[in-house]
């Protein structure tokens, strides 16, 4: 079984936590390999030895691209293409593909499980922008059907025989050269366009949102099908398998909502006995949850100029700012 994670420099220490947390949730001897997908010369001794240290077999593999000419959001990298180079980045099949802002709860080896056949992959639909007509709205209107799902890309069991047989990653390059302005979600756009009505859709417990931590972002900006359900959203935070630190607000970076997320986030920060120790025997694919104190609601802010934006949260821009975002750039340059 392989994991994939990608990360430069500036996500090295996300990758130890998210390392940490899945050296937990691995039962012994489970035979999986991870491959640290890396886009920069950054150092990655120290990320190699604290999974050596949490019991855990990490390669690192350099992606000698030229990513420069790639467009990116302000608070991503170019590490966030990587994972349209798995297919010649590592040998498997089958790939599990994992962003490193996340904190796992279960054992991710269950979704190898998965049947893919002749699917590309399988995904969790998007909390945030679940419908595939309106997150490509900018050059796709009237080829999808309004109910068609659109999946995050942070968490992907990819059949990368599949993605051989389809030039999926020459494809999806061509079609982010081809827009006629950068996509809002890059290379997630681009995945969703070319895989839809093909993929699977995962339990969304899978990729869960931290969506209780946002609670500045006025009512009135909210996607009106999630709408501003507080105790909704800390239950499925309190559920989540695979808890997804999305957008620019990072836990590891201040300021962050003193929320219990940001406390199960720092569980893994600060090694604990139990931690150190590889792959526990006692109940290793059923981890219990870090407890954490109660976490009164945050107070909502009222529609004033004052409130933090979705686009400053999130990186997805109001339809006020789209007349703002840059044109597209050129095909990247290969060396």
């Amino acid at each position: 079984m392989r994991i994939a994670i990608a990360f430069d420099g500036q996500y090295a220490s996300a990758a130890r936590n998210m390392l940490s947390s899945l050296a937990r949730c691995l039962p012994p001897k489970s035979g999986v390999r991870i491959s640290a997908l890396m886009t920069d010369d950054s150092p990655s001794a120290d990320v190699v030895e604290h999974a050596m240290s949490r019991g855990l077999d990490l390669e690192v593999v350099r992606l000698r691209r030229d990513l420069s000419d790639l467009p990116l959001l302000r608070y991503l990298t170019g590490a966030t293409y990587a994972r349209l180079f798995l297919p010649e980045l590592v040998p498997d099949d089958v790939a599990l593909y994992m962003d490193v802002d996340v904190v796992l709860m279960r054992d991710v080896t269950e979704l190898f499980a998965t049947d893919l056949g002749d699917r590309p992959l399988a995904a969790v639909r998007d909390m945030w922008r679940p419908n595939l007509h309106e997150a490509l709205a900018g050059g796709s209107n009237g080829r999808f059907a309004p109910d068609a799902p659109y999946f995050n890309a942070g968490v992907m069991l990819c059949n990368l025989r599949q993605w051989r047989r389809e030039s999926l990653t020459e494809r999806a390059l061509d079609w982010l050269a081809s827009q006629d302005q950068v996509p809002v979600c890059l290379e997630q756009d681009a995945l969703n366009a070319l895989t839809h009505g093909r993929w699977i859709e995962l339990d969304p417990r899978w990729n869960v949102f931290p969506m209780t931590d946002f609670r500045d972002i006025p009512p009135e900006a909210w996607p009106p099908r999630l709408g501003t359900e507080y105790h909704a959203y800390r239950d499925q935070g309190r559920r989540a398998f695979v808890l997804h630190f999305i957008g620019s607000r990072k836990p590891w970076r201040h300021p962050y909502p003193d929320t219990e997320n940001l406390r199960r986030y720092r569980h893994f920060t600060t090694p604990t006995v139990e931690d150190l120790t590889p792959n526990p025997v006692t109940s290793p694919s059923r981890p219990t949850s870090p407890t954490v104190p109660e976490t009164p609601p945050l107070a909502l802010t009222g529609g004033g100029g004052s409130a933090t934006s979705p686009a400053a949260v999130f990186g997805y821009p109001n339809r006020r700012d789209q007349d703002k975002r840059p044109e597209r750039r050129k095909r990247p340059r290969f060396v």
